[in-house]
């Protein structure tokens, strides 16, 4: 199986029909916005007949197996699986926030989990899907806790863990990552350009990733570096077809609107 930057990276079939693409949903354990502006997308994508691909963090948080048992989880499963039995085929990567996903959440929602990043021809174009978080090469102290957090013994034990301490630790870990995140050196957070190059260097012509949650893109020599922001925020993705790549909005109604064009710098780290 071929690597960029540590991350398994799946090789699939192209996908030649329309496709949409969000990232970042961040659902939380109250709903919140984010559980309707899934729908939205959900609705949008049967509607278009079209595939959708979600690039990490449709959850806030994700520890144990047993959530998908339970209130929001169990919920954004239903309604993946509805998609899905509707003739939606959704692929989903996990992220830095539910990397711990697993055939659990595969077997109740319907959808194809890939635990890495996806490389197949999208809208006729050779391109690589990422969560995004490999990229930001600067912001060592995450890198050295994602090797860790993510090794065989800890997420055993962490899968394993009682629903209510599985949770306990979730909102621990994301109190934390708030505040690391607002404190210090912000362009630790960005991409570094040798780790976008690694990714480019796979021979692929368009790069598409989430995790900066910030809308842009990018041309480096000749090949195209696509930005998602964080879809919780104001329901905005990709649409993908023989035509291009359009920013979108999703409505109400299965409603989709284009967006601005996103600026065309990506600071790099």
């Amino acid at each position: 199986m071929q690597h960029v930057l540590g991350t398994a990276i799946s090789h699939l079939a192209p996908g030649d029909g329309p496709a949409f693409l969000i990232s970042d949903l961040h659902v939380p354990a109250d709903r919140g916005r984010a559980f309707e502006l899934l729908e939205s997308a959900l609705g949008a994508a049967a509607a278009a007949r079209a595939r959708l691909f979600v690039l990490g963090d449709l959850f806030d948080s994700y520890v144990t197996a047993r959530q998908i048992e339970v209130g929001v989880w169990r919920d954004v499963a239903a309604s993946l699986r509805r998609a899905v039995d509707a003739g939606v085929r959704i692929d989903v990567l996990p992220g830095n926030r539910d990397f711990l996903l697993g055939a659990e959440f595969e077997r109740a929602s319907g959808v194809r989990l890939h635990p890495g990043g996806m490389r197949l021809r999208l809208g006729g174009v050779n391109t690589l899907l990422l969560h995004g978080d490999e990229l930001c090469q600067n912001d060592v102290p995450y890198q050295k806790a994602k090797r860790w957090l993510r090794s065989s013994a800890v997420r055993l034990l962490a899968r394993n863990l009682p629903l209510g301490a599985a949770l306990r630790a979730a909102e621990r870990a994301r109190k934390k990552s708030a505040t690391v995140i607002a404190s210090g050196d912000q362009s630790r957070f960005l991409p570094t350009r040798a780790a976008v190059d690694a990714a480019l260097s796979t021979g692929v012509r368009r790069l598409i990733f989430g995790h900066i949650h910030r809308h842009a893109r990018v041309e480096l020599a000749g090949r195209e570096v696509f930005v998602l922001p964080a879809f919780d925020a104001a329901g905005v993705g990709f649409r993908i077809d023989r035509i291009g790549l359009a920013a979108v909005r999703f409505g109400a109604r299965d409603a989709v609107e284009a967006v601005a064009e996103a600026a065309t710098s990506l600071p790099l780290g």
